[in-house]
């Protein structure tokens, strides 16, 4: 594992204990509705010296409907631009979650969320063929389409 993989992981564990991200209540779906942008780490395919990264945009309503955009670079093959996806997310009390969706490339995935606070995930792909792991970072408060009476 090199430098940053090892740094990654700890942060993942380190959230996994904080407790709950929301001072002392429990998550909610309608606590990360908003807009929010991500940036993967490399993921490792094989054979080696081979990756994947991707960086994109998240809007999450408060209903848990997923939607947004994705540029991806496959090492060694292709850039991949404005790759749209769609789908849901689950949050689970404890800060954790899954988020499924399809992309327009076209490709279906899952992946395990954290919830490290209000502004801040972290994501971990469940595909043991496309390992990535990704921070994300919300860039405003409200869901596109979301009133505040929602």
């Amino acid at each position: 594992m090199n430098k940053r993989q090892t740094a990654l992981s700890a942060l993942l564990v380190a959230s996994m204990f904080a407790g709950p991200a929301f001072a002392g209540k429990a998550c909610k779906t309608r606590d990360i509705a908003g807009k929010w942008i991500f940036a993967t780490g490399i993921g490792e395919l094989l054979p080696p010296d081979t990756g994947i990264t991707a960086l994109g945009t998240m809007n999450i309503t408060r209903g848990g409907e997923v939607s947004g955009k994705f540029d991806a670079t496959i090492a060694g093959f292709e850039f991949i631009p404005e790759v749209l996806y769609e789908g849901t997310v689950t949050v689970n009390p404890d800060c954790t979650g899954t988020l499924t969706f399809i992309t327009s490339a076209p490709s279906e995935r899952t992946d395990s969320i954290a919830i490290v606070n209000r502004r801040q995930m972290l994501g971990m792909s469940q595909d043991p063929t496309n390992p990535w792991t990704y921070q994300v970072l919300r860039l405003t408060g409200g869901a596109v389409g979301v009133r505040d009476d929602d």
